[in-house]
């Protein structure tokens, strides 16, 4: 090899006109597929059998052809249509196309490693459809899109030499062209090789650039103190006459207020089934404002079904259930109820939080960012509002200095009071508890229960899915014993824990309380009451 002739062709002008048309091909080819593939993607994952199906002969198409047919292919055929292109837009179109395959295919798989979990807790928020994928599982899902995402623009680049065939002038075929007029095959097809290398190793250092930017596990925060403190005048908005309790104090269960004796929740006749098994039978209920009701029961009674239902996180298959009069997911006709698309706005305008068992924060976001989420993009509040009143509830719950840290960087016990700021910052009338203790250590469940202390000593109304046997006991204005997708006994804690009537009731509390090592006499406040 001549090293002379090989630096003079490295900087001949001629094959970096050909690199820069190859960089704009694919450039254009990869942007014009994002869009359509992420679309295609999205379609292969509905719930709709012919949507779903859609896009699937395109992909099979595509994904099973050489592209350097499809090139030929689009070239001749489209002047037959009526469509004449020049040989460069026909070769983006043509990379472009089989892009979308290829790309739909990956957006696909990232945005499944999302776990539902993410979406049940922004579909809680009040978030739209389209909001959820834009704002939560899309920059998640990102994260394990971007290796593939690199590796596929290097393929969209050395792809564009099969558009030589077209007679488009790229590297590949610029480089034909030289060696034609000198047989330096060696010098000229290594200086092409050279100047591929080059640009493949900018989209490697950019793959790197984003992946480390999506690796919000590699984010780090300062562990003092936060920057900005909240005012002197901070009142937390969930409970004004609580908001300056520290954490390692709790309200009395006697300066909580009574229920006002005003139908919030009305459960009528419902049933639910999953895959055929009946999971709900005929469940008739109703919550006073200013409620806080306990479900109990063995694991798969249909506690968790209930209370999704309730949000309409799960739909029902008969019966009906209001909150505050309205319904959620669902619209009255003069055939009966129909399910509506307004969920996510009915859930706002009603007025429902909800506070999941394994706590489900957004881990691409700050502690500040997942409280003010909804605020902002679901009720419309300004920004300096959202942000001042998630300081004042972070004040409120004892945890300020957390605000710019990530969900990864938290205990679980932080996580989950987060989770429980998160939904009183939407205002709620109602706030859905769904086993909020049972995925922490001991050490770490008194954190949530003094905060859950707090909502009830301020008259939140609450639906409670917990063991907790203790809060039920001292807290609990209603105890409800399911079994079987069935309510078997519901009444005051004092009733249900010390005079069950039914013998499995007995039998079932005997065995919580025997492992927590509590007995059925009354305590000391039922005692004095």
């Amino acid at each position: 090899m001549n090293y002379d002739h090989l630096l003079h062709y490295l900087t001949m002008p001629v094959l970096w006109h050909g690199l820069w048309l190859a960089v704009v091909i694919a450039v254009c080819s990869f942007g014009a597929a994002l869009v359509p593939a992420l679309l295609v993607a999205i379609a292969r994952m509905s719930n709709n059998a012919l949507l779903r199906g859609l896009p699937t002969p395109f992909i099979w198409v595509m994904r099973g052809t050489p592209v350097l047919l499809q090139l030929l292919f689009w070239y001749n055929v489209l002047p037959l249509l009526g469509l004449r292109l020049s040989a460069l837009m026909t070769a983006i179109l043509g990379l472009a196309l089989n892009e979308v395959a290829f790309m739909a295919e990956i957006f696909r798989g990232g945005l499944q490693s999302v776990k539902r979990t993410q979406r049940d807790a922004a579909a809680a928020l009040g978030l739209t459809p389209f909001m959820v994928m834009a704002r939560v599982v899309l920059p998640q899902a990102l994260r394990a899109i971007a290796p593939a995402m690199g590796n596929e623009a290097i393929t969209v680049l050395k792809n564009t030499s099969l558009a030589s065939v077209i007679t488009v002038g790229e590297l590949t075929l610029t480089s034909e062209q030289v060696v034609s007029t000198n047989f330096e095959y060696v010098e000229v097809f290594t200086a092409a090789g050279l100047l591929y290398l080059l640009a493949t190793t900018a989209i490697s250092l950019a793959q790197r650039y984003f992946e480390n930017r999506l690796n919000y596990e590699r984010h780090t925060t300062p562990l003092g103190p936060r920057s900005s403190a909240p005012t002197a005048d901070a009142v937390g908005t969930a409970s004004t006459a609580q908001a300056r309790l520290p954490l390692s104090e709790a309200p009395h269960p006697a300066a909580r207020p009574a229920p006002s004796g005003q139908t919030f929740v009305e459960i009528r006749h419902v049933r639910k089934s999953f895959h055929g098994n009946l999971i709900l039978r005929d469940i008739t209920l109703k919550l006073d404002q200013g409620e806080m009701v306990f479900l109990i029961g063995p694991s798969g009674s249909g506690k968790t079904t209930l209370l999704r239902t309730i949000n309409h996180l799960e739909s029902i298959d008969s019966g009906e259930i209001l909150v505050n009069g309205q319904h959620i997911g669902y619209r009255q006709t003069s055939a009966g109820l129909r399910p509506s698309r307004s969920a996510a706005r009915d859930r706002a305008r009603v007025g429902v939080g909800m506070v999941f068992q394994h706590f489900n924060l957004f881990d691409h976001m700050t502690v500040l960012e997942n409280i003010v989420e909804a605020p902002i993009r679901v009720h419309g509040i300004d920004r300096a509002t959202a942000y001042r009143e998630a300081r004042e509830l972070l004040a409120w719950a004892g945890l300020s200095e957390h605000e710019q840290r990530y969900p990864h960087q938290l205990s679980g016990g932080q996580q989950q009071r987060i989770a429980i700021i998160r939904a009183v910052a939407t205002h709620p009338k109602l706030i859905l508890f769904d086993e909020p203790t049972s995925a922490l250590d001991p050490e770490l469940v008194n954190e949530v229960l003094v905060l859950m202390r707090k909502l009830a000593a301020a008259g939140m109304t609450m639906v409670i899915v917990s063991h907790e046997i203790v809060f039920a006991r001292d807290w609990a204005d209603r105890i409800v014993f399911m079994e079987d997708g069935q309510i078997v006994e519901q009444g005051s804690p004092s009733e249900l824990f010390n005079r069950p009537k039914s013998a499995r009731t007995r039998a079932f509390i005997e065995l919580v309380e025997g492992r927590l090592g509590h007995h059925t006499e009354p305590t000391p406040i039922e005692a004095a009451q």
